[in-house]
């Protein structure tokens, strides 16, 4: 295994180099020194509105499906699994040092304390996938192709001086959905602009055994693969005509919406969430490419005699407290860390978790202000996940800003209900402290 990936990292690494000498050669010719345009950017547009649906549109009947709740989980919880994420941005320039390119993306580590070579195992086929996208041997163009055709779109502005965008951009973010003792599952979005109405986006799940650490494909969810497929894909169109005007839309664009729903039974188009089994289409494949991008989650009770019961999820229980601790004011040995998290300079603290709190997650995060947002913070850059925690504590290092917070903390208890925390600097003693989203701006 690590030959292979020895061989494909140099075989990139060749490719990149080779590109770069084509690309350093195209930086170098002079460029007319003409005004630069204004670059332009084209909004996407808001999902069209949708007609309720016609029973008579429907071309089978709805599948009869009996859910099973209390036999819903299957994993053991298993070890914790922690995921460090990063950013990478890397900025390219036209030779007269105008920004052409925004290249980014995001890779998750993945840490298993208890199961060493199976995190190993998923963090090559991770950097793997990293190395797809920046070489362009996956679904996308890749860095050196974009930068190509950035350098030939910006030399046409110039020439002509066409009113064009003269920016493209690539980014690629990744959520992971559900970890425990026996998967890990991520959400890859990939949203890439050249110019013109909207751009390309996509999304890939990828599943990987945090037991052995091989990726999850669909037959290893079954000993018969047929039978599952079929199944998958009644539950499908199931949650689908749940929303019968969603329904209604995918049979406009596709007469046989039936079969076009099951063909979302695919590796690649799926990814195991908290709530269930997601299945996703691709960008414009069900719905015009302006439309919403529907997403079909099977809840876990109708996947009770589907699915493997080893990958349904762990059962919960407990309650959970959290409190920020300062460093300076606890006493050696008086609380267990399980990592340290350096965000930037500033305060250290604990984050204090009594009992036992779900998919923790620290995030950086930012404010609307808007009363009719869904919310009032939203996740920005993800630093760190853990499965879940019991009676101990992340050391956490970070400047408190003096206004509204740049820190979120983000747990679920043994129901699955979401709380969202912010660390925040009390306006009467300055000591840190954890706050809800009530909060309002001091300092």
């Amino acid at each position: 295994m690590k030959k292979l990936i020895c061989l494909i990292l140099c075989l990139s690494m060749l490719f990149a180099l080779s590109a770069c000498a084509e690309l350093d050669a195209i930086r170098n010719a002079e460029l007319p020194p003409l005004p630069t345009p204004e670059a332009k950017t084209t909004d996407i547009p808001a999902p069209a509105d949708t007609e309720e649906g016609d029973d008579a549109a429907r071309e089978t009947p709805i599948p009869e499906i009996t859910a099973d709740a209390e036999n819903a989980t299957g994993a053991e919880l298993g070890d914790r699994v922690i995921i460090y994420t990063k950013k990478t941005t890397e900025l390219s320039d036209a030779p007269d040092g105008h920004l052409i390119l925004d290249f980014s993306y995001v890779t998750p580590t993945v840490r298993i304390d208890e199961r060493p070579e199976a995190a190993k195992a998923i963090n090559e086929q991770l950097v793997l996938f990293d190395e797809a996208y920046i070489s362009g041997s996956g679904a996308e163009g890749g860095k050196n192709h974009l930068l190509e055709e950035a350098l030939d779109n910006y030399s046409y502005v110039h020439d002509t001086g066409a009113e064009l965008n003269t920016l493209f951009t690539s980014a690629r973010t990744v959520k992971n959905l559900r970890a425990d003792g026996s998967v890990v599952s991520f959400r890859y979005w990939t949203s890439v602009y050249t110019g013109g109405k909207g751009g390309k986006h996509s999304y890939v799940g990828c599943n990987y055994s945090t037991q052995t650490g091989e990726k999850i494909t669909l037959d290893m969810l079954s000993s018969d693969y047929e039978t599952l497929k079929s199944a998958l894909g009644d539950r499908i169109i199931f949650v689908a005509r749940q929303d019968d005007a969603l329904y209604s839309e995918i049979a406009k664009n596709d007469v046989d919406a039936d079969s076009a729903l099951k063909a979302l039974v695919r590796d690649g188009s799926w990814y195991f969430s908290g709530e269930g089994m997601v299945f996703f289409p691709e960008f414009g494949e069900l719905l015009p490419e302006e439309s919403a991008f529907p997403m079909f989650t099977i809840p876990y009770d109708l996947l009770v005699g589907v699915i493997d019961e080893k990958y349904l999820p762990a059962a919960r229980e407990g309650t959970a407290e959290l409190e920020i601790l300062p460093l300076d004011e606890v006493e050696d040995g008086t609380v267990w860390s399980i990592d340290r998290l350096a965000i930037s300079e500033g305060d250290e603290m604990y984050l204090k978790v009594s009992g036992t709190a779900y998919d923790v997650t620290i995030s950086n995060c930012y404010h609307v202000d808007d009363p009719e947002a869904d919310e009032r913070f939203y996740e920005s850059d993800r630093h760190w996940y853990a499965s879940f925690m019991t009676d101990c504590a992340l050391q956490i290092r970070t400047e408190i800003p003096d206004g509204l917070p740049d820190l979120m903390i983000v747990y679920s208890d043994a129901d699955h209900v979401e709380h969202r925390l912010f660390l925040s600097e009390n306006g009467d003693d300055g000591h840190v402290e954890l706050v809800d989203d009530s909060i309002q701006a001091v300092g």
